[in-house]
């Protein structure tokens, strides 16, 4: 037998006012009958009650979180990866120095004015050996006027011009002098593709950091440190640095074995699959084929091939630019926690730095659930 009762008590046990239970029943969501007065609205008890269980529910959060950010910087699409409108296969073989200017100030700048050579040499630093050295160093330095200004400071103290020669060489030089003694010419030239192929890739979660930083007007180096705490995570800048240890454990058991573990043991593999690209990135092809090139004393490319063909049968997911850099380090015996991804991402970063300086502030606000 069906339990009729009036308007407000239908509203109670739906916990909602009049006007939103009359709101239901004009979208259809729960239905009335007309009392024997032929004016008073009747609804069915069990009906209510399976509409106030069903409300109650728990809903399933979003695998992602979506932010839209109108941005003139980088373009990912099936076309491939471009800055200010230069794709990358263009670009992989510029002079970083250039590519600052290009993602500044829109265009390639003459290498001998670039923002990157203009400024004083900076005192050196101890070589960074880690993202954590990097924000350390963030912290100390002599920040200047503008975030361009500081984008070269905080660069130039990490590969730094140490005597007059050195004015000369490019940042990458110096900067894989900073592991290397004497880099053969090769290593300098995929340090610097290096640096080119990861200074920025569109909205980031690193970069999304800095720009809600930067949109409470934080300083251009606070910006910057927002950006390194979270490229830091082992799920971002840091992925390159379980690659290099995974060719390690490859070298010593074999690409089968180690592959087979990961998924024995359901874990993911490092430097495969992205949520980007349904393809294969295509950073990776660019930077392993300068990885291809390095002076190979230990047979270390040997271990990155076979991994790259066994993991086509046993992982699944096609490579991704952070196995291409881990086997830079490895094959070129770099620290694994080489923070070159970091490095080079400070590019990117101030880029977006400078460009949520035009936007409304305080523009970033999350609803809680």
């Amino acid at each position: 037998m069906t339990t009729w009762v009036r308007a407000p008590e239908a509203a109670r046990r739906l916990g909602v006012t009049t006007e939103t239970l009359y709101s239901y029943v004009s979208r259809g969501r729960v239905h009335r009958t007309l009392g024997s007065d032929g004016r008073s609205s009747l609804f069915d008890v069990a009906e209510l009650d399976a509409l106030a269980a069903a409300s109650s529910r728990p809903t399933r959060p979003p695998s992602t979180i979506d932010v839209r950010i109108s941005t003139c910087i980088t373009q990912l699409d099936e076309a491939g990866i471009r800055y200010r409108g230069v794709s990358l296969d263009d670009l992989v073989d510029e002079p970083f120095e250039r590519v600052c200017d290009l993602l500044w100030h829109g265009s390639l700048g003459d290498l001998t004015g670039c923002a990157l050579r203009s400024l004083p040499p900076a005192a050196p630093c101890g070589a960074p050996t880690s993202v954590i050295s990097l924000i350390r160093l963030a912290t100390d330095i002599d920040a200047g006027s503008t975030p361009t200004e500081t984008a070269v400071r905080f660069l130039d103290a990490i590969a730094p011009r140490s005597f007059p020669t050195e004015d000369r060489s490019s940042f990458a030089a110096r900067l894989t002098r900073r592991w290397v003694d004497d880099p053969s010419p090769a290593l300098v030239r995929a340090v610097n593709s290096t640096l080119v192929l990861l200074a920025d890739h569109e909205l980031a979660t690193s970069t999304l950091s800095v720009r809600v930083a930067t949109s409470v007007r934080a300083s251009p180096a606070a910006s910057l440190i927002a950006g390194l705490a979270t490229v830091e995570g082992d799920l971002h800048g840091a992925a390159s640095f379980h690659v290099h240890r995974m060719f390690e454990r490859i070298e010593a058991a074999g690409p089968e074995r180690v592959l087979t573990d990961h998924r024995r043991r359901r874990e993911p593999v490092p430097g495969f699959g992205h949520k980007i690209y349904r393809d294969r990135d295509p950073r990776f092809s660019l930077l392993l084929d300068r990885v291809r090139d390095l002076p190979d004393p230990h047979d270390r490319r040997g271990v990155v091939d076979d991994t790259v063909r066994a993991a086509g049968a046993l992982v699944g997911r096609l490579a991704n630019v952070d196995l291409a850099l881990g086997a830079l380090t490895y094959v070129a015996g770099l620290p694994p926690g080489a923070p070159l991804f970091a490095v080079a991402r400070v590019a990117g970063w101030t880029a977006h730095h400078l460009e949520e300086l035009e936007e409304r502030p305080l523009r970033f606000r999350g609803l809680a659930r």
